[in-house]
């Protein structure tokens, strides 16, 4: 391999770290531990083994509204921002009616049921004291869960699309590969789509009596970066409202967390903490049931109109936005490549714009061939 060829792919190597290492740091989980979210007074309320960063947020069961201010080790303490301000409502038009969205009325048409999909990042998550180990690769307890929450809203009315594709190993990487079954499910039109988890934490958090049976509590998690993070953000708090009234107890909070979780696909995406590695699998079965009880009536399928209107499907899909990244490092190494054989931008541009004039040429010339001619 020549000089100047390994020069070129050093430069397209240290452009994918560059490009691809923050958004890789913000979806890793630690596997030695968890951090512990502490308020002002110094007491422990809430615990996660997902990474935190500065400016995170969390939203507490009574509503009070948390910003990470300072990590030390495990501990991260939080400043207290006040409660946490409601859901936006969907507004009336002028003539008293709600605005009832295209997929919903779609649905209605078609006189099919409004869809739920229902899939998992991390396909090797389990339930210690039921499924005898934490991680089970590409076959865990999350799965039975997904499948509880997929036949609780079948239960309701509703139709569901649980996808059980394995995107294990349990890496940073995970995402990557799920956005692609994320994608897929969003060609079905659905009205909410969720990521089902467990988190790593001690269990003392996470374990709730709902209606006089023993559930595991429920994490909203929102990225923080995502372009769609206010409308997920609007459709986590109605869902905790909801919950709150008719299941208190259930939703532990939510967490607003740096990275994207797939969530700029569509903005009623969101991941879904369903208890802890120590909680039992039919704890967090009956917990995801209760929680699948309020769905229908936040996204609209329960004879109410739904609260957010979705918008359009981003394209920005696994396949597609993959061959963006591939065009754009091309271009970027290319333009390396010639700054390293030219030694200087102005050479370069002074080669770029004969190269730019004797096509534009060429093709001038071959638009006036013999064929043109009057």
């Amino acid at each position: 391999m020549s000089k100047g060829s390994r020069e070129m792919l050093l430069v397209i190597a240290l452009v994918i770290i560059l490009l691809s290492s923050n958004n890789v740091c913000a979806h890793e989980e630690r596997s030695d531990g968890h951090f512990s979210f502490l308020n002002p007074e110094g007491n422990v309320f809430f615990q996660t083994a997902i990474r935190v960063s500065l400016g995170d947020e969390f939203i507490d069961e009574d509503n009070s509204h948390y910003r990470v201010a300072r990590i030390e080790d495990d501990d991260v303490h939080c400043e207290y921002l006040g409660l946490a301000t409601p859901p936006e409502r969907a507004r009336a038009t002028w003539n008293g009616s709600i605005s009832i969205p295209t997929w919903t009325v779609q649905a209605i048409s078609a006189l099919r049921a409004p869809t739920v999909a229902i899939y998992h990042t991390h396909s090797d998550e389990s339930y210690v004291p039921t499924d005898g180990a934490a991680s089970i690769y590409g076959k865990g307890g999350i799965f039975k869960v997904g499948k509880a929450l997929s036949a609780a809203l079948q239960e309701l009315g509703l139709q569901t699309a649980h996808n059980t594709t394995s995107h294990d190993p349990h890496d940073a990487m995970a995402y990557t590969r799920s956005r692609r079954t994320a994608a897929e499910l969003l060609r079905q039109r659905p009205m909410a789509l969720f990521d089902i988890h467990r988190d790593a934490v001690p269990k003392d958090l996470y374990v709730a009596s709902v209606k006089g049976e023993k559930v595991a509590k429920l994490t909203l998690v929102v990225g923080r970066e995502n372009p769609k993070i206010k409308a997920n953000l609007n459709f986590a708090k109605q869902l905790k409202e909801v919950n709150d009234k008719d299941n208190p107890g259930l939703i532990k909070g939510i967490f607003l967390a740096r990275g994207g979780y797939n969530q700029d696909l569509f903005d009623r995406a969101l991941l879904i903490e369903v208890g802890t590695h120590e909680n039992s699998r039919p704890a967090a079965e009956r917990g995801i049931s209760f929680f699948a009880s309020t769905v229908p009536r936040v996204i609209g399928a329960a004879g109410q109109p739904a609260h957010t209107q979705p918008t359009r499907v981003s394209q920005r899909t696994g396949s597609w936005s993959a061959v963006g990244w591939v065009l754009a490092l091309l271009i970027i190494g290319g333009a390396a490549y010639l700054y390293l054989g030219t030694g200087s931008w102005q050479e370069l541009h002074s080669k770029i714009e004969r190269f730019t004039s004797r096509e534009l040429n060429e093709l001038s010339g071959r638009k006036k061939g013999p064929k043109d001619k009057v």
